[in-house]
């Protein structure tokens, strides 16, 4: 079987595509090529990796990107194109039209996501009318993967789809020294905002202080908003344990993390947090480490039932605040938590169930 994956917006090294993907596809015994915005041609982890020239620019990609991803997707003949970002589905519709057989893949469901967005008014409003008619009607007549169970709520019209969850690689993840800090610590990794609570974390670990409970805080993650950046340089001064690594390779943040005793998975209820899953709640959960989540319905029965860690409001201070205490100072919860936590992943929650479901998928399909 031939596989073409595209992306036009996607790193060539994105977890969810290349590595979990690509990577297994090819391991599998799958001819499989990445087509993204890379430097140059390359074999890479037994993936061919064909070149788009970078462009950060949405109107450059739609000028000069897709008409290139358009081109090289007619003259090469593979048994399934897999194609990652919106801006790629009309791609994927004249694709089909040739006869070709594809496969949108939806990270993210993006009219939800459209209302957060920093876009100006009249550009949004317009986005908000067009896009679902576009995708109701192309999705109608393709194969859809969903990166979240709750997308298909909004695209019931989808004759041909599968759930694929952004679950761990527990191979990776067995690797990594795990042996935790002698101090009580949290960590953190992933964007770094108010929207995914560095507020609200900062301000409890605050609070415990003042109670004489020590928290030591490894915070790793990019910083894209200046308020986000003071507030990080002002709680350096106040608590005594708190570091700030800053953007970080994968394996690099993860043999920090690893080190903590509890995973911070904390979100505000946007309405596209609320229906998908943080996929470094289950990372976590691979370093035993119990976790602090929002209280989002589908969220709890990973978190609650498994007795895993505590699910709080996330608009409630206290509750979080209340939860890192309990942790911090009952060693007995902590380690039972800890080891509940390692023993859910391999049977319920891992890449390797994933990867079945996509593989079948593919035969299904083509």
């Amino acid at each position: 079987m031939k596989v073409c994956h595209i992306s036009s917006v996607h790193d060539s090294k994105d977890i969810r595509i290349f590595k979990k993907q690509c990577v297994s596809l090819a391991s599998s015994g799958v001819d499989v090529t990445f087509l993204v915005q890379e430097d140059s041609d390359e074999k890479r982890d037994g993936v061919n990796i064909k070149a788009l020239k970078k462009r950060s620019n949405g109107l450059a990609r739609l000028l000069f990107t897709l008409p290139a991803v358009l081109m090289f997707t007619l003259r090469n003949k593979f048994d399934i194109y897999h194609a990652h970002d919106p801006e790629l589905i009309p791609i994927l519709f004249i694709l089909k039209l040739f006869g070709r057989t594809v496969v949108y893949d939806m990270h993210e469901n993006f009219p939800r996501q459209l209302k957060t967005k920093n876009v100006h008014p009249l550009v949004k409003k317009s986005l908000s009318i067009i896009w679902p008619a576009i995708e109701k009607f192309v999705f109608k007549r393709i194969n859809v993967v969903y990166a979240e169970t709750s997308y298909k709520e909004d695209y019931q019209y989808v004759r041909s789809a599968i759930d694929l969850l952004n679950m761990p690689l527990l191979g990776e993840l067995s690797a990594i020294d795990k042996t935790k800090h002698k101090e009580f610590s949290i960590g953190y990794v992933g964007g770094v905002c108010k929207e995914r609570y560095l507020d609200g974390t900062l301000k409890a670990i605050e609070k415990l202080e003042k109670k004489g409970i020590k928290v030591r805080f490894d915070c790793i993650g990019p910083v894209y908003f200046e308020e986000s950046k003071q507030c990080i340089e002002a709680y350096k001064k106040k608590l005594s344990n708190f570091n700030f690594y800053g953007q970080l390779p994968p394996k690099e943040a993860w043999e920090i993390i690893a080190k903590c005793h509890v995973g911070v998975a904390m979100l505000l209820p946007l309405p596209n947090y609320v229906g998908s899953y943080p996929t470094k709640l289950f990372e976590y959960l691979g370093m035993k480490m119990p976790v602090i989540t929002s209280n989002f319905e589908l969220y709890k029965p990973i978190v609650e039932d498994n007795n895993v860690g505590f699910c709080v409001d996330p608009l409630n201070d206290e509750e979080f605040e209340v939860a890192l205490e309990k942790l911090a100072t009952d060693p007995e919860l902590l380690n039972l938590m800890s080891q509940n936590s390692e023993a859910i992943l391999e049977k319920k929650y891992s890449w390797d169930i994933e990867f079945k479901k996509l593989t079948e998928f593919y035969k299904t399909i083509k």
